[in-house]
């Protein structure tokens, strides 16, 4: 790994330890026995769920949780039915699977691996990977865009959240903490973390770690270029974030590796 990528590992080993925030804090059993007993329902990003016919379009049940360790989302894909790995570059966070796992019986793999290297699993090993918000903490996305390629099945699905870059042209801290002050913009995209630190621009807070803007081209062509067909999107709002007043924060989507996309899409 990198040296950024071993920073932010250390960081969500760190937020993930104490429970720092609300991604780090595993289903207790009585969240579980609630999402086991009604509809599929989880989350790519903050704001919405992921529609049920994502799910419907697939042709099998395996299912890769990239960077999605936590204990939340891991489990409730089993109680679904879903042969379900979790892979996450925290031990940290998918010891947390792992607990659930075992206080629930339920047969949950885990795997500790960084999504700038090569994923540890054979060619058209997974029916879908359901990828939350994550590819922030990483600088160059080319690598995760062909690995899960690689890794899908024909008419495997690629579930994926990811931020709207437009949000990093202000200050986090004046975003957040600051909420009298009037916001101007202040950076220019994409946002890169680690550049900006080694021009002198910015320090970088142990409590973040380093984060990556991306371009739209990077996010949604670089799919494309991978060999991915989107074949639906969409957006949302964490209203706790006083930019959603002025448009969406995050945005999603399913793709498919090609070779039957007449099939699906027609479902």
């Amino acid at each position: 790994m990198t040296k950024y990528v071993d920073f932010n590992q250390d960081r969500w080993n760190r937020v993930s330890s104490r429970q720092g925030n609300p991604f780090t804090i595993p289903l207790s059993h009585e969240e579980f026995e609630h999402a086991k007993a009604n509809s599929l329902t989880v989350a790519l990003t903050v704001g919405k769920t992921v529609p049920l016919n994502w799910f419907e379009k697939a042709r099998g049940k395996k299912l890769l949780g990239l960077a999605c360790g936590g204990g939340q989302q891991g489990p409730i894909f089993v109680a679904h039915g879903y042969e379900t790995t979790i892979m996450d570059f925290s031990l940290k966070q998918f010891k947390k699977d792992r607990f659930v796992a075992e206080r629930e019986n339920l047969d949950l793999q885990t795997i500790q691996s960084d999504m700038t290297q090569a994923f540890p699993f054979e060619d058209e090993t997974f029916d879908i990977i359901f990828c939350p918000v994550s590819n922030v903490y990483i600088e160059d996305l080319t690598n995760m865009w062909q690995e899960s390629y690689r890794i899908l099945k024909k008419g495997g699905l690629l579930m994926v959240g990811y931020m709207n870059p437009w949000i990093y042209v202000f200050d986090a801290d004046e975003v957040w903490d600051q909420p009298d002050k009037t916001l101007i913009p202040k950076y220019s995209l994409p946002f890169n973390a680690r550049k900006l630190e080694e021009a002198g621009q910015i320090a970088i807070d142990p409590e973040y770690g380093y984060e990556f803007s991306h371009t739209l081209e990077e996010q949604i062509a670089g799919q494309f270029r991978a060999g991915f067909a989107m074949i639906d999107f969409y957006e949302s709002k964490d209203h706790r974030n006083r930019l959603s007043q002025f448009g969406s924060d995050y945005l999603a989507n399913l793709s498919i590796k090609l070779g039957s996309l007449s099939t699906v899409v027609g479902r």
